[in-house]
C-alpha cells in the first residue's frame, strides 16, 4: 500500500505539472491577443479620392513591423481582399527609400511613417486606371 501512495503523489505532481504548462500556454495566448499591435503589422485603408475609386493601403504596428512586415503584410492584404481573376484590380507598391530598414520607433502611440504603400484602383474604370499610373510613376503596376 506504501507504494501506491507514491504513485498517487507522483501522479499529482505530473497533473499539476501539467496544468502549470497549460496555463503558461493560454496566458501567453492572451498576452499576445491583448498586444496584438504591438507583434504584428495592421493592414490600414484609405480612400485616395471621391473621383477615382483609388485606396491607399499601408500597414503600421509596434517595433517589430520593419519594412519586410509591412510588405508581407500588404502582400497577404491584397491577395486575400481581391482573389484572383473575379474582381479586376490593378495595384503597385511603393518604397519610402528615405527610411532605414527598421524605422519604427519604440514610444506608445507614435508608430512612424509606413515604410511601403500600395495603390489599388480596379481595372475597368479608365480614369482610376490613368490616376494609378499617374500615382505608381515609375514602380511597376501588377493586375489581379
Amino acid at each position: 500500500m506504501a507504494g501506491f501512495g507514491k504513485r498517487v503523489v507522483v501522479l499529482c505532481e505530473y497533473i499539476i505539472f501539467g496544468c502549470l504548462a497549460i496555463a503558461a500556454v493560454e496566458y501567453f495566448k492572451y498576452s499576445t491577443m491583448i498586444h496584438y499591435d504591438w507583434f504584428h503589422c495592421t493592414p490600414v485603408y484609405e480612400d485616395i479620392s471621391t473621383v477615382s475609386n483609388i485606396q491607399k493601403l499601408f500597414a503600421v504596428g509596434g517595433p517589430s513591423c520593419d519594412k519586410r512586415g509591412q510588405f508581407k503584410t500588404l502582400v497577404k492584404r491584397i491577395g486575400r481582399d481581391f482573389p484572383v481573376n473575379k474582381e479586376r484590380k490593378s495595384f503597385c507598391i511603393i518604397e519610402d527609400k528615405s527610411l532605414g530598414y527598421k524605422h519604427y520607433p519604440i514610444e506608445n502611440e507614435n508608430k512612424g511613417a509606413p515604410g511601403y504603400t500600395a495603390y489599388i484602383g480596379t481595372t475597368d474604370d479608365a480614369v482610376s486606371m490613368i490616376d494609378l499610373n499617374e500615382i505608381c510613376g515609375e514602380s511597376s503596376v501588377f493586375n489581379i
